[in-house]
């Protein structure tokens, strides 16, 4: 019996995806096959949920940023080809740009591709209070601090919850940050 897995594509700034910090944050978009950076992680908890990372998109916080309306463009038609079921962006944690570039982009494929999509970024990251109210956002730790990988667990759990359009519980139950 072949059991379908869930599609995954994950959306990473230039530093979750292992390619440089700071110097790196005008990387254009790009896109690679599977998991990569952080995404390796995300990965191993899909797999145990029924899901996988067929695709990784990624591109630089201030390119994003200062292109936004382009980039989206381009970022939505790198999605596309992967043909997922549920678009994660993030984690960002607590970096500020990358967390409303997430922000950005979940409203983005949930109003022109139609494809369900949720952030993932912690408590002090500007991207909460500005798309908290308007999109799901799982809560992270700081910069890879304690209890990443609880909320890794959590991410993976609610991909493959959204993907197959199950009911979605409380703030706290699924541990997204409340929405109202």
């Amino acid at each position: 019996m072949v059991i379908d897995m869930i599609k995954v594509v994950q959306f990473l700034n230039q530093v979750q995806a292992g390619l440089g910090g700071d110097e790196k944050m005008n990387l254009s978009p790009s896109a690679q096959m599977g998991g990569v950076g952080l995404g390796m992680l995300l990965k191993t908890n899909l797999m145990r949920n029924g899901g996988d990372i067929k695709g990784t998109v990624i591109c630089g916080d201030n390119y994003f940023l200062d292109n936004r309306e382009k980039v989206i463009e381009e970022i939505l038609t790198l999605i596309k080809k992967f043909n997922p079921d549920v678009v994660v962006c993030g984690p960002a944690l607590n970096y500020k740009r990358y967390g409303e570039c997430c922000g950005y982009l979940v409203e983005a494929v949930e109003e022109r591709l139609n494809i369900p999509a949720f952030a993932a970024m912690a408590e002090d990251s500007t991207g909460k209070e500005l798309f908290r109210k308007k999109i799901y956002i799982i809560k992270t730790p700081g910069r890879g601090g304690i209890g990443l990988n609880d909320s890794l667990k959590k991410i993976a759990a609610f991909a493959v919850k959204l993907a197959k359009k199950e009911a979605i519980g409380t703030a706290e139950q699924e541990g997204y940050f409340p929405r109202e």
